[in-house]
């Protein structure tokens, strides 16, 4: 299994479209992997009888999306309206009126529009795109905050994580 991590991002875009979605800059790393439920890509088949047929079955799988931001907030302000969690003004990731990627009074929605760009050490921009106007395909499934109040502690984290069903655009 293939895990590919990132440290030098540029930007992720999430929202509707390339012109209609919000660009999060403070990302520490974003991680992408590909998660097989029964944790084997292909099995042989099984049969009951003493006959086997050759072949495999392929097994379900999924794409893992981890994305860490150095805090929960889209910009540095203390402006309420401009998280991007859980900002009522921000912009919707789902084309149906007010759906939001995370939604804390009820379900989560799918994510039409998810691009990272990252960095490469030549300076050269590379991007991955997991949804582009595309619908049920992306999910956020988890956000797990690490606070500290440790001197000389750098970073209070947020790592959101999301499944995408597609493969990469």
């Amino acid at each position: 299994m293939v895990e590919l991590v990132f440290d030098k991002v540029n930007s992720v875009k999430i929202g509707l479209t390339a012109a209609n979605c919000v660009t999060i800059t403070n990302v520490l790393a974003f991680a992408d992997r590909i998660v097989s439920v029964e944790d084997a890509m292909v099995r042989p088949y099984s049969v009951i009888n003493d006959y086997n047929p050759s072949g495999v079955h392929q097994s379900h799988k999924y794409r893992e999306l981890l994305l860490v931001l150095d805090t929960d907030w889209l910009k540095d302000t203390t402006d309420p309206a401009s998280r991007w969690a859980y900002g009522a003004t921000g912009q919707p990731i789902n084309a149906a009126a007010n759906k939001f990627a995370i939604d804390e009074d009820g379900d989560n929605t799918a994510i039409e529009y998810f691009v990272v760009a990252i960095r490469g050490h030549d300076g050269a921009e590379t991007t991955r795109k997991y949804a582009d106007v595309t619908t049920n395909t992306l999910w956020c499934v988890g956000e797990t905050s690490e606070f500290s109040n440790e001197d000389g502690t750098p970073h209070q984290t947020v790592t959101f994580r999301f499944i995408c069903l597609g493969d990469l655009i």
